[in-house]
């Protein structure tokens, strides 16, 4: 679950500088769309959750532990 946080954040980040940079760069009155952002942060969600399962997990090495 911890990578699933990780991806998470990084692409909640992506969305908030995007929405950010859309602010400064409109021309037009800028205004919030709730339903817009509350698809982002579905897509958010679904993208890290697909992400942590795709990418593969450290496996543990038992030839590392020590011989008794």
């Amino acid at each position: 679950m911890r990578t699933f946080w990780t991806y998470f954040f990084i692409f909640l980040a992506l969305a908030i500088f995007i929405q950010v940079f859309q602010f400064f760069s409109s021309h037009s009155a800028f205004e919030l769309d709730y339903e817009a952002i509350l698809k982002q942060l579905a897509l958010v969600t679904l993208i890290a959750l697909i992400t942590s399962y795709i990418v593969p997990r450290k496996k543990k090495n038992p030839f590392k532990e020590k011989a008794n």
